[in-house]
Formats: structure tokens, C-alpha cells, sequence
């Protein structure tokens, strides 16, 4: 009892000082500005912070760390404190100039041009600052003309802003003005030979606009001597140096460099890239590593340490680091094609065309990529593909030696039989092994397995030690029906490299189709115990105890151990975040998801995930500043403005909805996920107009595609022009035809009362279209709805006899096979489950089939699990409830049925609660 005492007093005698104590908030106030004042931003912000602690309405020092965060990077931060200060009566020319500037970094440029497009802020400097940011955003909106003006605005209320000139020359620049740019830039270093930015400008114009390399290089020394710590001047000068073959006088530079800026980190990486150059690696490694610690997401530092770590063959280490770069900045080509060899040379080949995708999409790619992207494809056995990449590398770089090998194909390609025997030439002539592989992919692109398995065997001459020609060899024979062969393929694969997992994973696959799925089990089992750290085996594992229909727990526990063996992966923790949230575990899911984006802060796709896991959770504020940080940081992608979007509506917001798919248009045009999510919200506010417009829009843009008229039909059904949208329907069967369009339009004259209508249509729809089983298929869930269920079997039974293994189709008749009393059910059932395991629906009839066999052990284990899987669901949880009634446990019956009773009229099935309830009473 003393202790206590002693302990409370001591706590209350804590909060005392704490209280009273300390320096003030206007003391630390000062201490921030002193600590500004010697560039130490980290001390700065957490006095500000207390400051703000101790005095939340101390307008000052919400303006000063709203600034403070913006120079630190963190502009979503700096638009937060901004905003505070303007509430706090600031006057507008402090506040509204930097607040644009943190808007313009978050992506909210067209807010920026709606807001402030006609401001005037009454003071020179605030509002040259402005137009300058407003130029900038028109910019971005690709408006031009605008930010030109805003750009002479700038400067007609201070002629003299810097900022407003560079960017003026820049604009001229943009136009091919390279000398009106040039004059401008000069006269600036006239007036101010100090003017280290307009020296660096001056380099690039010389350097990119008029090609005068000794210019350039006169530019940037001037640019180094104006300010000596101006490390773009630096790294331009070196780069340049570099490019005419001057090694070592880059290598002198930066020797000298480093002794006047011995521990800047500029230097440091000037010094690693020089040491590249040379070939030291280690070197490079030595000078990297501490580089990585101090600065963890500069994505030039990660890709120069990756590639060092790729020439030692510490590729686990190169492709950690390459990876992290890419994902800052997508593109670089040095960091890309490393980190597709590495994924290559893993047997991921999707991975590998993933991160050259935007590349092959940006109408330019560089050769190396696509002699990449040939090679992914016919690893993936996708031999059409292989060979158009390799014939468009030719035409880019025809003295390649891989690219006279696609020159080759080329000609095969137009039907040239001489490339095949040029290809041959070349891949008996070469030691190489691209003649090869694009041989292989000629051939099996022509069918010819014969001849593409000769040609593996000669790969496998030149490599035999690689487990890559046995790889193909299986998937060759496999192509041809030869299971066995195939086995024998892949068998020989894992004995030349056993952690070769793509041959592990198309073994199992094997087994798994043959019905063994504990042959599989082990081969994952067995690669895990030989490396404990394989997290693909994991999640192969992960993904086999789904198929068999273990548990949810056993799912998520595999999942986490994955990333328990590899923290540093993104892919296990997107896996476990997923799968939380397809069981609706939403606090769960967030919980793995901010784990992961504190592993792993640079990883975009967790960044998504943890949005999408604070949307699930309803915590909308915290998935817009999430969602902006992915804008951040992805900011040529739309999807972080998608999300803003849902954000925004979550928080009963629409206005900020429809500015953040607008910007989200401005960024891909033809988005239709942005498109249909703006049509809505107009739809909602009454703007039918408006919603028609961009439906139109979308018909243009997609004239062959159903989506821009089902958009219009759904906006006319909104407004109540049933009329309207059947004329829609019937001009999108005749320009888009399809089943998406014709099922609606058969849906629409049904709900509209045209049943006879309907009837013709369906009839002459399956005449003419008689492969369409989704149309049959739609056909059957209108007869289950009418409860036609001898209809209804008859139609998905249509689906079956073409597609024998649907899963919704084998689910819907075991389903309607239990309703009319049939033998069967369970079968079909289990079948459904095996082809599509963890869909609820699917388990919920395989344990009402289950207990329709005397199987109720099994079907209450199975209920269980699903519900368990999908807790929103009160379907599944009423099934759980008449399983548990059957097995005689009221109580457990009478549980679930309470908790569905609570939802009231939510749930449409209170009747047979209410029935139920009386039964367990």
C-alpha cells in the first residue's frame, strides 16, 4: 500500500511539472526558428509539435511546421498544419502561397486552378508565388496556354521571382525556343552571377537544346562555383563528363569533390558511380551500404547499390534493393532490366513483364526490354508474343547480335522460311543463348514441338546445368498430351537446381491434377525444409490448403509464416492482408497491412492495401491521407486518386469525389473504372445531363464495347426513361454485341413488362449465338428467381454439358438438386468446391449437401469455418443455425440466431428467424 502511495504521488507530482514546467510555447517557438536557422529541420518540428501541444491555437507555429514539412517532403502533412493556420486567421499572403504548394505535391492540382485561379493576394512576393504554382498546376492539366499567362503573371507583380523566370525559360524551351530561353536564363546570371539554378538551366539547354557540350560543361562549373554544394550541378557535369568518354576527368572532379565536401552524400554516390564505372564493385558496395541506412528511399542511391550487388551475385540483396528503386521510380532502365534478369532467372516471368509493362505500353521501348519481354514470354510458353517482341527489338538496334537474331524472326514472321534456317546459323554459331530461346519460340509459334524439342536439346548442350531447357522441354511435351514425359521434365529440373521452383510448382500442379494432392503437399513441405525462408513454397502451400478445403485459420497462420520467413517481401504480406479482408476480418487486415508499410514504407502496393484495409474499417480520413500518399508517390498512376474518390464519399464528401476522379481522368483519359465511379456520382446529384455526356463519351472512346451503353441504359433507368435505356440496349446488341449487352437488354424488356419481347429476343439470341453460355447461364438465374427449378436445372445443366466444370454452374444445381429432393447434390457440390475452393456460397451447399447424406459432423465443421471466413454474411450464418438445430444443439442454434434477429429488417430472412427461434425456445 505505501509503494502505491509513493508511486501516485510521484505520478502527480510528474504531471505537475509537466504541466506547469518546460520551456512555453512561445520558448519553443524561438528554440524551432533557431533551429531553422541552422538547417536542423528534425529539432525544428519537435519543438514545434510540443509548441503545438502546449498551444494548438499558436497560428505561428502551425504555419512554420506546415513550411517545415513541406521543404522535409512530407507535403500531405504540410497540407494538414496549412490548412490549421488559414483557419487560424493568418492573413492569406502567409499562408495560401505555401498551401498551394503542398496541394501541388499531393496531386490536387485542378483544386489549386478552382481555387486560387482568380486570386490576388495584395503583396508582391505572395503573389508572384502563387501565379507560379498556379503555372505549374496548369501544367500539370496540360493547359499551356494558361500556365503561360499565370507564368507572366508571376512576373508582372515581381519581376525579378526567380522561380517565375526559370520556369518562363523553361516553357520557351518546351516550345523549341532554346535561344528566347537561353536569353532569359543569361540575363539572369548577369544580374546575379550567383545564381546557381539558372547556371544548372543554362547547362541543360546547352547540353539538350543546342548540343554545345563544352557550353553545357561551362554552364555547370559555373553552377558548382555559385554554390559549391549544388550537388544536380555536380552529378550533371560528372554525367556529361562521363558520356564524351572523360572518365578521368569526372574521376578528378569528384576526388576533388571529395575533399571539400568529404561527407555530403552527394559525394559519396558520385564517388560509388565512378567506382562502378571501374568495375569495383566492392568498392561501390563499401560506399553504398551506409548511403541505403541514411537515405532508404532515394531510388538513384538503391538501383547503383542493387546493380553492385547483382555483379557480386548477391542476388537475393540486388533484387531487395532493385525492387525498392523501381517502385520510387518506375522506368529507370539500369535498376528494370537488372530486376527482370533477376526475376528471369527465378523462373518469374509475370513478375519480369509486369515491371517492363509500362515501358512496352509507353510506345518507346528500348531493345534491351523488349529482348526481355521476348525471353519472359517464352519462358511463360507464350510463343507469338516472344516472337513479336524479338522482331520489334531488330528494327530498334539491326547490329545487335540479339537483335539479329530477332531480325531473324522477323522474317519468319512474314513468312520467310530462310529466318528459321538464319536462326539455326545463328544459334549454332553463337554461345549465347538468345538465338536459342527465340528459335524455341519460332517453332512452338508454328506448332512444330518436333523440331522446338530438337532445339531445347541444343540449349541444354550449351547450358547443362541449367534446369531452363528441361523447364521448357516439360512444358513442350506437356502441350502435346505427354503427362509423363512432362513429369520426367520437371523431375530432371529440381535434381540439376532443387530450389528451382517453378519446375517444383509445375509438379505439383501435376500432382494436383491427377488427384494427388499429398504428393504436392510434400513437394512443398519438402522445399520448405530445405530452405525455411522459401516464401514462395509458402504460399504455394498457402494456396494448396485453400484447394483442399482446410480451414480459414490454417490459411491465414501459412500466410503469416511466409511473412515471418520473408519480412522484406511484399507479395506474402499483400497475400495475408487479402485474406483477411476477403473474410472480412477488416481490423485484422488493417493490423497486417500497417505492419507491412512499416517494413516495408516504400512499397506502393501495401500502401494500397493499407487504404483499401481503412476503407473496410470505415476509418475514411485515415484512407484519404493514405491514398494521397500513394498519389505521392505514384504520380503518373491514377489509382491513389481512385481511392481518394472513395475516400471522399465515405466521408460524405462528393464535391472532393468528383475533383479527385476528374484528376484521375486527366491522368488516363479512357479510365473506366474513373468513368462509370463520375457517371454515378452525377447520377446521384440529379446531373442526368452530365452522366449521358460521359457515357456518350465512353462510346466514342470504345465503340466496339458494351460499357459506354450500359452506362447510358443505367442512367436513363435512373431517371425513369425505361423507354430511353431499351433504345440504348438495342443500339448496344447491334454495336457491341455481346453477353454483357444482350443480357441486359433481355433483363430490361422483362423488368419493363415487353415479356414477349424478351422471349423472341432470347430465343433468336441463342439461335445465333450458340457458344454464349452466359446468356444460357443468365437464363437459368432468372428461372431460379421465378422458382422454376426444373428450368432452371435445365439451363445451367446447358452450361455443364460445354463447361463441365463451372463452379457456379455445378453449385447452382447441386443447390436446386437439394431443393427438388434429387440424388447427387454432394457430388456436385464437392466438384464445384475442388475447381473454385474458399467461395462461400459454393461451401455453404456443399454442407447443406453434406448433411442432406447423413453427413452433419462434417457439414457443421465445414458451416463453421465459412461463417467464420464471412461474419457479415447472415446467410451462411442461418444455414449455420438449421445445421445446429439438426444436430439437437439449441443453444448454439439459438446463438446465431439471436445475433441475426439483431439485424432487424437488414436482413430479409426475419421470418424464418422468427420461426427458428420459436423452435429453440
Amino acid at each position: 500500500m505505501k509503494t502505491l502511495t509513493r508511486s501516485a504521488a510521484t505520478l502527480a507530482v510528474a504531471a505537475l511539472l509537466a504541466a506547469c514546467g518546460g520551456p512555453s510555447a512561445d520558448e519553443l517557438l524561438a528554440t524551432a526558428k533557431d533551429s531553422l536557422a541552422q538547417h536542423d529541420t528534425k529539432s525544428a518540428t519537435i519543438s514545434l509539435k510540443s509548441a503545438l501541444q502546449k498551444n494548438s491555437d499558436l497560428a505561428e507555429a502551425r504555419l512554420l511546421l506546415g513550411t517545415t514539412l513541406l521543404a522535409s517532403g512530407d507535403a500531405a502533412g504540410a497540407s494538414v498544419e496549412l490548412r490549421k493556420a488559414a483557419q487560424l486567421k493568418l492573413p492569406e499572403a502567409r499562408v495560401v502561397p505555401p498551401l498551394a504548394r503542398a496541394l501541388l505535391a499531393t496531386g490536387e492540382e485542378r483544386r489549386i486552378v478552382q481555387t486560387w485561379a482568380d486570386t490576388t493576394l495584395g503583396q508582391p512576393a505572395a503573389d508572384a508565388d502563387l501565379a507560379t504554382t498556379l503555372a505549374q498546376a496548369y501544367l500539370k492539366l496540360d493547359q499551356a496556354e494558361k500556365a503561360a499567362a499565370a507564368v507572366d503573371a508571376a512576373l508582372k507583380a515581381q519581376p525579378d521571382w526567380a522561380p517565375a523566370m526559370l520556369l518562363k525559360a523553361r516553357l520557351l524551351a518546351s516550345r523549341q525556343d532554346v535561344d528566347g530561353a537561353l536569353a532569359l536564363v543569361e540575363r539572369m546570371t548577369t544580374a546575379d552571377p550567383k545564381q546557381a539554378d539558372a547556371w544548372l538551366l543554362k547547362g541543360q539547354l546547352e547540353q539538350y537544346g543546342r548540343h554545345d557540350r563544352d557550353a553545357a560543361l561551362a554552364a555547370y562549373r559555373r553552377a558548382v562555383e555559385a554554390d559549391a554544394r549544388k550537388m544536380t550541378a555536380h552529378q550533371a557535369l560528372v554525367g556529361l563528363l562521363v558520356a564524351g568518354g572523360q572518365l578521368d576527368a569526372a574521376e578528378a572532379h569528384v576526388q576533388q569533390l571529395a575533399k571539400t565536401l568529404p561527407d555530403v552524400a552527394g559525394t559519396k554516390l558520385l564517388q560509388a558511380q565512378i567506382a562502378y564505372l571501374r568495375g569495383d564493385y566492392e568498392g561501390v558496395r563499401k560506399l553504398t551500404q551506409p548511403l541505403v541506412q541514411a537515405t532508404p528511399n532515394n531510388p538513384v542511391v538503391l538501383q547503383l547499390a542493387g546493380a553492385a550487388e547483382y555483379q557480386l551475385r548477391a542476388l537475393p540483396q540486388a533484387e531487395t534493393l532493385l525492387a525498392k528503386a523501381v517502385q520510387l521510380q518506375p522506368g529507370m532502365p539500369l535498376a528494370t532490366g537488372l530486376l527482370a534478369q533477376i526475376y528471369l532467372r527465378g523462373g518469374q516471368a509475370d513478375k519480369a513483364l509486369a515491371l517492363l509493362q509500362p515501358e512496352l505500353d509507353g510506345g518507346k521501348p528500348r531493345a534491351e526490354t523488349l529482348l526481355l519481354a521476348g525471353q519472359a514470354h517464352l519462358q511463360n510458353g507464350q510463343a507469338h508474343q516472344a516472337e513479336a517482341a524479338f522482331a520489334q527489338a531488330a528494327k530498334l538496334a539491326p547490329q545487335d547480335p540479339r537483335a539479329r537474331t530477332a531480325l531473324a524472326m522477323g522474317k519468319i514472321g512474314r513468312g520467310d522460311a530462310a529466318g528459321l534456317g538464319e536462326l539455326e546459323t545463328l544459334a549454332a554459331g553463337d554461345s549465347g543463348v538468345g538465338a536459342d530461346m527465340a528459335l524455341i519460340a519460332s517453332l512452338l509459334r508454328r506448332g512444330d514441338r518436333a523440331k522446338a524439342l530438337k532445339a531445347i536439346d541444343a540449349l541444354d548442350a550449351k547450358r547443362p546445368h541449367d534446369p531452363t531447357p528441361e523447364l521448357l522441354r516439360g512444358r513442350v511435351l506437356l502441350t502435346g498430351g505427354d503427362r509423363a514425359g512432362a513429369r520426367a521434365a520437371f523431375d530432371r529440373a529440381t535434381k540439376r537446381d532443387a530450389t528451382y521452383f517453378p519446375a517444383v510448382a509445375s509438379l505439383a500442379a501435376l500432382d494436383l491434377a491427377d488427384g494427388k494432392a499429398a504428393a504436392a503437399r510434400q513437394r512443398f513441405d519438402a522445399e520448405i525444409a530445405h530452405d525455411p525462408k522459401n516464401w514462395r513454397a509458402m504460399l504455394a502451400l498457402a494456396e494448396w490448403l485453400e484447394r483442399t478445403g482446410a480451414g480459414a485459420d490454417a490459411v491465414s497462420a501459412q500466410l503469416a509464416a511466409a511473412v515471418k520467413a520473408a519480412p522484406n517481401e511484399a507479395l506474402p504480406r499483400l497475400r495475408l492482408i487479402d485474406d483477411r479482408l476477403a473474410r472480412r476480418d477488416a481490423r485484422g487486415a488493417l493490423a497486417a497491412a500497417r505492419d507491412a508499410t512499416t517494413a516495408l514504407p516504400s512499397s506502393a502496393d501495401l500502401l494500397a492495401a493499407q487504404a483499401r484495409a481503412e476503407l473496410a474499417s470505415q476509418d475514411y480520413q485515415q484512407a484519404l491521407t493514405s491514398f494521397q500518399k500513394l498519389s505521392q508517390m505514384l504520380p503518373r498512376s491514377p489509382a491513389g486518386l481512385l481511392g481518394q474518390s472513395d475516400a471522399h464519399l465515405g466521408l460524405k464528401d462528393p464535391a472532393a469525389a468528383e475533383r479527385a476522379l476528374k484528376s484521375a481522368l486527366d491522368l488516363a483519359p479512357k479510365l473506366v473504372p474513373a468513368q462509370r465511379a463520375l457517371i454515378g456520382l452525377y447520377t446521384a446529384d440529379g446531373r442526368y445531363a452530365e452522366a449521358v455526356a460521359l457515357a456518350r463519351e465512353i462510346q466514342k472512346q470504345r465503340p466496339a464495347e458494351a460499357v459506354g451503353y450500359l452506362a447510358e441504359a443505367e442512367v436513363e433507368l435512373a431517371r425513369r426513361k425505361p423507354e430511353a435505356a431499351l433504345a440504348v440496349l438495342r443500339s448496344a446488341v447491334q454495336k457491341a454485341p455481346g453477353a454483357d449487352t444482350a443480357i441486359r437488354l433481355h433483363a430490361a424488356l422483362r423488368a419493363t413488362g415487353h415479356g414477349d419481347e424478351a422471349e423472341r429476343f432470347a430465343a433468336g439470341w441463342q439461335k445465333q449465338h450458340a457458344e454464349d453460355l452466359a446468356f444460357r447461364f443468365h437464363l437459368g438465374d432468372e428461372a431460379l428467381a421465378r422458382q422454376d427449378w426444373a428450368g432452371a436445372e435445365a439451363r445451367y445443366r446447358e452450361v455443364l454439358s460445354r463447361q463441365p466444370n463451372n463452379p457456379l454452374a455445378l453449385n447452382n444445381v447441386a443447390w436446386l438438386l437439394l431443393k427438388q429432393g434429387k440424388p447427387g447434390a454432394l457430388a456436385m457440390a464437392e466438384k464445384a468446391n475442388t475447381v473454385a475452393p474458399g467461395q462461400a456460397a459454393l461451401r455453404d451447399t456443399l454442407a447443406l449437401a453434406a448433411a442432406a447424406e447423413g453427413q452433419l459432423p462434417r457439414a457443421l465443421a465445414l458451416q463453421k469455418d465459412t461463417v467464420q471466413r464471412a461474419p457479415e454474411a447472415p446467410a451462411l450464418r442461418l444455414t449455420l443455425a438449421k445445421l445446429l438445430l439438426q444436430s439437437g444443439d439449441k443453444a448454439g442454434a439459438r446463438a446465431e440466431l439471436d445475433k441475426l434477429a439483431k439485424l432487424g429488417p437488414g436482413f430479409d430472412g426475419q421470418t424464418e428467424v422468427a420461426e427458428l427461434l420459436k423452435k429453440v425456445s
